[in-house]
């Protein structure tokens, strides 16, 4: 293959490449174009049925209540036992605080004698 026709064939190509570079950048335009203008518009307006959003409240205000319902007796026995187990080590601390500054105060009254 001679050298003309070399350049002559990368020429075809680069050519090619460009058309088909220009096709897909078109095609992404004429997509953009079509999605901008396929939105579509709100062209009614809906009047709101009191009625029915006054039903929806109420099935709401159920449900929360019920959650809750649900939620408070299954916690508040499971609260209780934390609270009581709380409770005991508490008092365990008090009693050993309490019995250390007892056995503290009468080391020190130890040590020093009352002068009669």
């Amino acid at each position: 293959m001679s050298d003309e026709s070399k350049a002559a064939g990368e020429e075809r190509d680069a050519n090619l490449l460009i058309r088909r570079v220009d096709a897909l950048m078109r095609r992404q335009q004429e997509d953009s174009q079509r999605a901008v203008q396929e939105v579509p518009l709100l062209t009614e307006v809906v009047e709101h049925d009191p009625a029915a959003a006054a039903e929806k409240k109420r099935l709401d205000e159920a449900l929360v209540e019920d959650i809750e319902r649900v939620l408070l007796v299954r916690l508040v026995p499971e609260l209780n036992k934390q609270i009581a187990n709380l409770r005991g080590e508490l008092e365990k601390e008090l009693r050993k605080s309490v019995r250390e500054a007892v056995a503290h105060a009468i080391a020190q009254r130890q040590a020093k004698p009352e002068k009669t």
